[in-house]
């Protein structure tokens, strides 16, 4: 009955709000379920912070990665009491007015915002592999990568023959460095002076080759953002969506019941 009584729960109340959503006569029963979801989503935090708690505790108790480890229970504390007396001094911690909001600003915003500057990092490194033109498909994300940085980077269009002609020397040396040490011998020379001849007829025609296009390089990365972005990303989000009524259904029916061990 353990594991029986949730999984019926879960499907008397999620067939419930399914059926209830399309009845509007409903909407007083569909306001107290979401009321209570509410409810239980809070104790599901309060059983998060628990777990969070005690598993640091146990790892200063047992002297493993103490310093981090003591660092977040200390913040933690000081944060939840420091929220709780704006709460009963102000009424909310987040009023403009409460002691709580420079802390909010002052050491939440800037270390959230010094972990994403350190993410990028990690971005940059995966896309430096994921841009090395191994095959037909790479290649294309390489120039269409290319060309929607560098539409979004450049604000004035008289920097972009500039920043074209750095980015494209350093295509060919790394067309150079790649085709000497893959190929070796003659197919060097012949395949590094057809990369200095491309990089040439780029940089003398891009003005026609982008009025072509669209009038410039932001026409050309909008189209890219518009069409072809926006076409692959509705595939993928209509993928998605199948597979989540796909999993839901399954949860619904009691058909996956990972989630009760």
């Amino acid at each position: 009955m353990q594991r029986q009584g949730p999984i019926i729960t879960v499907m008397v109340t999620s067939i419930l709000s399914v059926l209830l959503f399309f009845l509007p006569q409903a909407e007083v029963i569909q306001t107290y379920l979401f009321m209570g979801a509410i409810v239980i989503s809070g104790f599901a935090m309060l059983i998060g912070m628990d777990s969070l708690i005690l598993f640091h505790a146990r790892r200063v108790q047992r002297g493993e990665r103490v310093l981090y480890s003591s660092t977040l229970l200390i913040t933690f504390f000081i944060t939840v009491a420091w929220g709780i007396l704006d709460w009963i001094r102000i009424g909310s911690p987040f009023n403009p007015r409460a002691s709580f909001m420079w802390l909010f600003r002052n050491v939440y915003l800037p270390l959230d915002a010094t972990m994403f500057s350190i993410l990028a990092f990690y971005i940059a490194s995966a896309a430096y592999r994921a841009f090395r033109a191994r095959n037909t498909n790479s290649f294309l994300l390489l120039v269409f990568a290319t060309v929607v940085m560098i539409g979004r980077i450049l604000y004035a269009h008289i920097i972009f023959p500039i920043a074209l002609s750095i980015f494209l020397v350093l295509v060919a040396a790394w067309l150079w460095k790649s085709s000497r040490r893959l190929y070796g011998g003659e197919k060097t020379v012949r395949l590094t002076l057809a990369g200095i001849s491309l990089i040439g007829a780029l940089v003398v025609f891009y003005p026609l080759v982008f009025k072509a296009v669209g009038g410039s390089i932001y026409g050309l990365t909008d189209w890219i953002l518009n069409v072809p972005q926006n076409a692959a990303k509705r595939g993928m989000l209509l993928g998605l969506t199948f597979g989540g009524v796909a999993f839901s259904l399954r949860i619904m029916f009691g058909i996956e019941r990972s989630w009760t061990r």
